[in-house]
């Protein structure tokens, strides 16, 4: 089992920086599809959020691949490009890879700490290379386990004093600008699950929420309570009359842009916030340039995870990460000696049946009888080897399991 992966995220690279490395759901699959083309590749992940773009891969044994270079490769930079991020990459294998995913999925890596929106996208990672049949065994096995670990410790420990997320923090900010958002005009750029938590909260606040829709979406969406839809095709006229614009959707294109933009603003408009919850960006930073509108991204939201921590709950959730990992590495490793055990098993089984053959001659059984009652007892000793053998397992140190089993297969020969 050789799992690696390599990253780049918010502790060490800017919004400008990561936005370079996302993927789109589309590039996503088709870079996976790409990657496990290569030699010595078993399998492909790919975790691309606002916060952090990292790339997971199983290897063949005696394989070591250069991630920077695959991930370079993928977003189509020259080699003295690469030299310019290289030094914003992380890079981790075997155990220490496990905590960090662990750990990214129960929020204690994000921006927000605690924030519950990376396990849906974690989910969403694997749910995604699932359907391109890029995720093999081990990397199906290792998401599953970090889903599993990340719910039981949403569900056992209370992380943060409240429920906060990307979409609360942003509004929280923008309040900090318009303090009452009562009757306020509010454009909503992304029908998606950020999309719609975006909505709804503004809505909750007493705002009038609209959210763009293209036109196949119109008569299937189910709108949030008290949001309206309109038009992706008319986003500039309505933001023209907007007090508040968020935009958070997974285009590689800009969807708001500074000329565009400024062409639809009629003269004496009041002060207007646009948010950026993208990345890549959805909005283009100039637009910040334009007199009264004020520009927030994922870099300008004051995030900071260090106010939310607690060591308590940091301890136990820790203790919760390290119990699924050891069941996730003792998943894998009996399964290398399966073979060793099934030998073992079947050795013992044969041994028995030969010791026990004059007995069976003895007994008043027909051919037939005598052939179903031998193939019966073959499976009872075979079964009852096997289970003293996975006691046995259970009971030694793990670091022995090679020599005490290969040491049986002698004997039991």
């Amino acid at each position: 089992m050789n799992i690696r992966m390599i990253g780049i995220d918010h502790e060490k690279a800017s919004l400008k920086e990561r936005e370079l490395f996302a993927f789109t759901p589309t590039q996503s699959r088709q870079a996976m599809e790409a990657v496990v083309k290569r030699d010595g590749m078993e399998g492909a992940v790919i975790i691309s959020t606002c916060n952090r773009t990292e790339l997971w891969l199983s290897e063949k044994e005696g394989y070591m691949v250069d991630l920077a270079q695959v991930l370079c490769d993928l977003k189509n930079l020259e080699k003295t490009e690469r030299e310019n991020y290289e030094h914003l990459f992380v890079l981790r294998r075997s155990q220490e890879a496990y905590v960090h995913l662990f750990q990214t999925a129960c929020g204690l890596k994000s921006q927000i700490w605690g924030e519950s929106q990376i396990l849906s996208q974690i989910k969403n990672a694997i749910e995604e290379a699932r359907e391109a049949n890029t995720a093999d065994l081990y990397l199906e096995k290792l998401f599953q386990m970090a889903v599993t670990s990340a719910k039981k410790v949403k569900t056992e420990i209370k992380l943060t004093a409240t429920d906060v997320s990307v979409a609360t923090k942003a509004l929280e900010r923008i309040q900090e600008v318009v303090p009452s958002l009562v009757n306020k005009r509010c454009l909503v750029i992304g029908n998606g699950e950020m999309g719609k938590i975006v909505a709804s909260q503004l809505a909750l606040c007493g705002a009038e929420v609209y959210i763009t829709l293209r036109q196949h979406n119109h008569k299937t969406y189910v709108l949030p309570k008290r949001c309206k839809g309109v038009d992706y095709e008319e986003r500039y006229a309505e933001m023209a009359e907007m007090d508040i614009v968020v935009s958070v959707t997974s285009s590689p294109h800009y969807t708001v842009k500074a000329e565009a933009l400024a062409e639809v603003l009629a003269p004496g408009y009041g002060t207007k916030v646009f948010c950026d919850l993208a990345v890549p960006r959805d909005i283009e930073p100039t637009v910040r340039e334009i007199d009264n509108i004020i520009l927030l991204d994922m870099d300008s939201l004051g995030l900071a995870k260090a106010e939310l921590r607690n060591k308590r709950s940091l301890a136990a959730a820790n203790a919760i990460i390290e119990e699924h990992i050891a069941k996730f590495i003792a998943s894998f490793e009996i399964r290398n000696y399966l073979p060793l055990l099934q030998n073992i098993s079947s050795s013992a089984s044969e041994k028995i049946c030969r010791n026990l053959q004059k007995d069976l001659e003895n007994l008043d059984l027909s051919d037939q009888e005598k052939t179903a009652f031998e193939n019966r007892l073959a499976q009872v000793a075979e079964k009852v080897v096997s289970s003293v053998l996975y006691g046995f397992r259970d009971s030694i140190d793990r670091d022995l399991w090679n020599e005490c089993f290969t040491n049986l297969e002698k004997v039991i020969r």
